[in-house]
């Protein structure tokens, strides 16, 4: 089956959400890519520092915040995989006391 890849494009609210994320994802590069050409050749006599600085700016917080989020998510990752667990462990025994 040729179309395995993109079986999930069958249905039409994935394909809008995808449609959707693709425009965004496309306008968010385009407005990173003007400012940092305004940086460069308006605002500044093309200091590459001064590049650097701003695409710094661009993704310093999410870069100083990505470790608080992981250390946030474990312990949800970790309660899910118990629930989860001692549901397989619970079906299990039930299964054998039948």
């Amino acid at each position: 089956m040729p179309w395995a890849t993109f079986r999930s494009l069958a249905g039409y609210n994935y394909r809008l959400w995808a449609a959707g994320a693709l425009v965004s994802n496309v306008g968010t590069w385009m407005q990173r890519t003007a400012q940092d050409w305004i940086v460069l050749a308006e605002l500044t006599d093309h200091s590459a520092s001064a590049v650097g600085i701003v695409m710094a700016l661009q993704f310093g917080p999410s870069m100083l915040l990505l470790p608080f989020t992981g250390y946030a998510a474990i312990p949800v990752l970790l309660a899910g995989l118990g629930l989860l667990s001692n549901g397989v462990i619970m079906r299990r025994r039930t299964r054998s006391q039948e």
